[in-house]
């Protein structure tokens, strides 16, 4: 099942007169409404009365009921129990209400908590209702905000998103169990669902990181000067060098025990290996994503060393298994952009080299689509697009048939075949490196263990089932 045709979570999609308006004007009166709101005074009950009015009146027009904002606004609940609380626990005069005796001062104090805190949460829940995600950050760039705060806001409104909809699936998994959140005896399961949602929310934070990192970014935006010059590549070295690569995490796992492989320029390697064996460290190594260990990596000629990591990046582009860790841009277009911006593109030929990547994977149509709304073949596709955009020498896949339908795999496999690129791909799916690669290593224990003809390895059933590796069922080596 795929979550990519979803809208943003607090966007209620419409054609109303308030849908239709310029992203950057609504934001506008989001903010001069919400600065009247904490400038009224609190004793101004009929101000607050007005303000709520004209609320209303916008929420009329926009066709959303007032029950919406009711559901979503539960985020003030513990505003609403200070509130609650003040007219108690307030100093000076007391007054009686109802034969309760409260603090004036606590009473207005809790009063203005509850009526600006209330009316700005309504204020920004109309913004976000009535504009789209993208559409939001549209309007801040025609508002000429500065472009960092505007990356800041995309990356935060992308990733929301997305956790967001992991949240949705386990829940979904959960009450397939038998389990019914409403029960007060599930609160114990809902508090280890959100302790959950928390440490896979920091692994995907990790993943899209490193998908950045692999495009070029430094943790700063591009800026108009352009990129360093490009080096160019030995000629007649190879592709690809990795002699006696070792390395072991923090935590002192030894990942890679002396990995050692040649690729020359055009060839097309597959890289098997059962789950553990060391495969996506070996290919982290590739474009200096990580390193530290020992060994020698070099790609055409250039050694793999934090003074060459730039150009490395833009030589070695790694397409990483799921998409929504590579894809975190309000738009494909975007997204495409983002990798060539980082290595000095601007203007039309960065527009052009976008144009071009799209083209090249069937995803022109689409360029200005946000990729939560992409089925997943589409957003694989669109993924490939982003590294490509970047020119590299050496493309590498990380399971790219993953999760992929038949078409949608098939499709995929015509792509990569009209690429006219040095290409290693990491994959668990034999058939699919038979298609579309002539020549195959196998990893296992951090170390290459096999190295050939794909068809001569597959065909080895021993050395496959030492390495707990095996065709699919029915298939057969013609």
């Amino acid at each position: 099942m795929s979550a990519g045709h979803g809208h943003g979570f607090l966007h209620r999609p419409g054609d109303s007169p308030v849908h239709r308006l310029a992203p950057q004007t609504k934001i506008v009166a989001t903010v001069v409404a919400v600065l009247c709101v904490v400038a009224t005074p609190r004793d101004a009950f009929w101000a607050f009365g007005l303000y709520l009015l004209a609320l209303t009146a916008v929420w009329a027009v926009a066709r959303i009921p007032v029950r919406w904002f009711a559901a979503r606004s539960v985020i003030e609940l513990p505003f609403v129990l200070l509130a609650l609380v003040l007219p108690f626990t307030g100093a000076g005069d007391r007054i009686d209400v109802l034969g309760v005796s409260v603090s004036e001062e606590g009473a207005l104090a809790g009063w203005n908590i509850l009526a600006k805190g209330t009316l700005g949460l309504f204020t920004s829940l109309t913004l976000a209702a009535t504009t789209a995600p993208q559409d939001l950050l549209l309007g801040l760039q025609r508002l000429r905000m500065p472009s960092v705060l505007i990356t800041i806001a995309t990356l935060m409104l992308r990733y929301a998103e997305v956790i967001v909809g992991e949240a949705k699936r386990m829940r979904v998994a959960r009450i397939s169990r038998g389990d019914d959140p409403r029960f007060l005896w599930q609160v114990g399961a809902t508090a280890r669902g959100v302790g959950s949602l928390f440490i896979r929310s920091y692994e995907r934070g990790e993943r899209v990181h490193l998908a950045m990192v692999s495009r070029g970014w430094t943790g700063r935006m591009p800026d108009g000067a352009g990129g360093s010059a490009v080096i160019e590549p030995q000629r007649s070295a190879p592709a690809l060098v990795v002699e006696k690569l070792a390395y072991a995490y923090p935590d002192g796992h030894q990942a890679l025990f002396g990995v050692n492989l040649r690729v020359e320029r055009g060839e097309r390697v597959a890289v098997l290996g059962p789950n553990g064996a060391g495969k996506t460290t070996f290919v982290l190594h590739l474009n200096g994503v990580l390193g530290g260990g020992s060994g020698r990596v070099e790609v055409a000629g250039l050694p793999v060393e934090k003074a060459h990591l730039k150009e490395i990046r833009r030589r070695v582009g790694v397409v990483f298994q799921d998409p929504d860790d590579q894809l975190f841009l309000p738009t494909a277009r975007q997204d495409v952009a983002f990798g060539p911006a980082n290595f000095g593109l601007r203007g039309a030929e960065l527009d052009e080299r976008v144009e071009r990547a799209l083209a090249s994977v069937g995803m022109a149509a689409f360029a200005d689509r946000s990729p939560l709304h992409l089925s997943g073949g589409q957003r694989r596709r669109v993924a490939l697009a982003t590294v490509l955009a970047c020119a590299p020498e050496i493309l590498v896949l990380d399971e790219p048939s993953a999760n992929l339908e038949p078409v949608a795999r098939r499709e995929l496999a015509e792509v990569l075949l009209g690429l006219d690129r040095t290409m290693l791909m990491v994959t668990h799916d034999l058939p699919y490196a038979l298609q579309l690669c002539p020549r195959s290593v196998l990893i296992d224990g951090g170390v290459v263990v096999a190295d050939g003809p794909t068809r001569e390895l597959l065909a080895d059933t021993a050395l496959l089932s030492r390495h707990r590796l095996e065709l699919p069922f029915g298939f057969r080596l013609e």
